[in-house]
């Protein structure tokens, strides 16, 4: 069977995680660079995540809908970026909560309108 054409992305989307967290976070913590900025912002780390992962939609908006080149992001980077803020999304509800995800997205909206 052939591989799946969608593994050699989420394979390359691991690789930058984890060189990033490596770069920006603490040892035993992959999340502690999002949780400084969550204190920083006065926000949730779920909302930092829906910040981040809103930034690179925006973008990708832009560069595709409006057919822009882009001249220091490539449109393949924003893609990994967001796939890996969606992945690191979901890894902190699991650790933080085993309530279900729409159930925690509900919470966070009735909050924060």
């Amino acid at each position: 069977m052939n591989e799946h054409p969608i593994k050699q992305e989420f394979d390359e989307a691991y690789a930058l995680v984890e060189g990033k967290a490596a770069d920006y976070a603490e040892d035993d913590n992959v999340f502690s660079n999002f949780e400084y900025a969550a204190g920083v912002a006065g926000i949730t780390v779920s909302q930092v995540f829906m910040v981040l992962i809103g930034i690179k939609v925006a973008r990708l908006g832009q560069l595709i809908g409006n057919d822009k080149t882009p001249n220091n992001e490539s449109i393949d980077d924003t893609a990994l970026d967001g796939m890996n803020y969606f992945g690191l999304l979901k890894a902190y509800l699991r650790k933080e909560t085993n309530r279900p995800y729409k159930e925690v997205f509900d919470e966070i909206r009735a909050d924060h309108g």
